[in-house]
């Protein structure tokens, strides 16, 4: 009889124990999303904001259908209460087909530009260097703070292949480059004399890079310097709206977040601790697709401003 309680009394616990387990299994395969995420594990799938996570990355993946919905979803996720409102120091978005300012603020003040100061090294160097000039990555180029285009000393370029490290991803090394090939005091005067020559009056700049905060410069002004490209070296925008470029063992991913819009004809984005975060840039919008300007200097969100400031664009 002892034996008979054994054997039954183990079955029903032996019976339970695989229930319990078969029951905490499904709930933790419920619940591991979440668990997961909490923790900061990865989790490879869509995200509910036209993204899709791949390991610990986000990776931007928007669909032609899509784009032209984006300014409307990425405005109505800011928010509450902040909509309408842009929170940068100074800003300006104005219609360069009409000439009207659509939004500004603090439009002629001075503020430093970090590496919007590139757009106008692109204009200098390809109004002094010949395209062809061979250009090679010295030390004392390298010295320079930062090495985004992952140059190795000794290399050499085409002063035309430098432009893609230089405004993809805002190479400083690309910028001594120019400079130091030309004569530096003689380049950066250069490009203090295109500034007052176009009427960017209150604009100068003490470096290539934009590393000094001494490059300054005012909503107004980036406009001026904006249009000027578009009308007379478009090469620079089409540049700075390319995905990647691959140049030998080197490739430069650009890693603008407007790319994916087709209403997106280029410019330039910069960071610098005394700049916070600034912008310099073309979007084709409207009824009438009129060419906008949208600056914003010392934002602590760059791209919630710019959206907002798109957002009132007339419809």
């Amino acid at each position: 009889m002892k034996n008979f309680f054994y054997v039954v009394f183990g079955g029903l616990a032996l019976m339970a124990f695989v229930f319990g387990i078969s029951y905490a299994g499904t709930i933790a395969l419920k619940r591991a999303p979440s668990i997961l995420a909490a923790a900061g594990e990865a989790i490879s799938g869509p995200a509910s904001d036209g993204t899709v996570i791949s390991g610990f990355h986000r990776t931007i993946r928007y669909t032609a259908n899509q784009e032209e919905d984006l300014i409307d979803a990425a405005a109505g996720a800011l928010p509450s209460g902040t909509a309408k409102n842009v929170m940068a120091k100074a800003y300006v978005l104005k219609d360069l087909t009409t000439g009207a300012v659509v939004a500004g603020r603090n439009t002629d003040q001075l503020n430093p530009i970090a590496s919007l100061t590139k757009l106008v090294t692109a204009v200098i160097a390809r109004r002094l260097i010949p395209d062809a000039s061979r250009i090679t990555i010295t030390k004392s180029i390298m010295a320079t703070y930062g090495n985004t285009a992952d140059f190795t000393a000794g290399e050499t370029f085409t002063a035309s292949d430098l432009l893609y490290p230089l405004l993809i991803v805002s190479s400083n090394d690309a910028a001594e480059a120019y400079a130091q090939f030309y004569g530096r005091s003689a380049f950066i005067r250069a490009m203090n004399d295109f500034t007052q020559s176009i009427g960017a009056y209150r604009t100068s700049f003490a470096d290539p890079s934009g590393l000094d905060p001494e490059n300054v410069s005012t909503p107004n002004d980036m406009v001026i310097i904006l249009d000027w490209i578009r009308k007379n070296d478009p090469t620079i925008l089409d540049i700075t709206a390319i995905h990647a470029k691959t140049i030998r063992s080197h490739t430069w991913i650009n890693p603008t977040h407007f790319l994916s819009w087709s209403y997106y004809i280029g410019g330039k984005n910069g960071y610098l601790p005394e700049a916070d975060r600034t912008t310099a840039s073309l979007f084709t919008l409207g009824p009438n697709k009129d060419i906008y300007a949208a600056v914003v200097l010392g934002s602590d969100n760059r791209d919630a401003d710019v959206i907002k400031l798109l957002e009132k664009v007339p419809k």
